[in-house]
């Protein structure tokens, strides 16, 4: 089992391979990533949650900082998550590459990254339907009682909106998870195309040697 995972993860494929069978990966494994991150979810929900309700609850003026601190949650829920799912095994664990292997490869990472980014603004966008209405709805309502509106909305739509902005950060914690996937397989190729190259720069090496050896023989 565990060498038919290594040999999957240590394989030279190309960009459009490690989207197609990261995907394939995420969706494969899905029930054991779940059982391993549920929890992280829900602790990215409520941060996720909270950052919807500070510009429409609290304050407009603090639609900067919720983006930042949102931005610092997905980053933080990806590296947890990568993390955990190497510890019990749904992913193998995998070395660091370094930064001159990461340049080498920065086609693939381009178009992996700005494919992966596409993929989850899309699914983010339609599972954030229900929030932009509560949004709206808030916003509208706080600009009536401006107006002079005495009414408002009524009260059960604040935990309405908590309701909301919980659930949805749920499911955009997976949606964010779809990128582990290709992530993962893409590094693996990068590890076995350097692998490859260093083998074949010491086979050159090695051959050159040799003809240098017999030359000074024959001579």
């Amino acid at each position: 089992m565990e060498t038919n995972k290594h040999k999957k993860l240590q394989k030279s494929r190309s960009s459009q391979a490690c989207i197609r069978e990261g995907y394939r990966f995420y969706m494969s494994h899905f029930r054991r990533i779940f059982r391993v991150t549920w929890l992280i979810a829900i602790v990215f929900a409520v941060i996720t949650a909270a950052t919807s309700a500070m510009p429409v609850i609290i304050a407009p003026d603090l639609l900067l900082p919720a983006i930042a601190i949102e931005a610092v949650a997905v980053i933080l829920l990806l590296y947890i998550v990568g993390k955990r799912l190497r510890k019990r095994g749904v992913m193998e664990q995998t070395g660091p590459l370094k930064l001159q292997s990461w340049l080498r490869h920065l086609g693939m990472i381009l178009i992996v990254t700005i494919v992966c980014i596409f993929v989850i603004s899309a699914l983010t966008l339609f599972t954030s339907l229900p929030t932009f209405i509560m949004m709206a709805a808030n916003w509208q309502s706080k600009m009536g009682v401006l107006s002079g509106d005495p009414v408002g909305m009524p009260d059960y739509v604040l935990w309405l909106s908590i309701g909301v902005f919980l659930i949805a950060g749920f499911i955009q914690a997976y949606i964010w998870m779809t990128a582990l996937g290709p992530g993962y397989l893409m590094k693996g190729s990068i590890a076995q195309q350097e692998k490859e190259r260093k083998e074949f720069y010491k086979r050159t090496n090695d051959n050159n040697h040799h003809e240098e050896a017999a030359i000074v023989y024959r001579s």
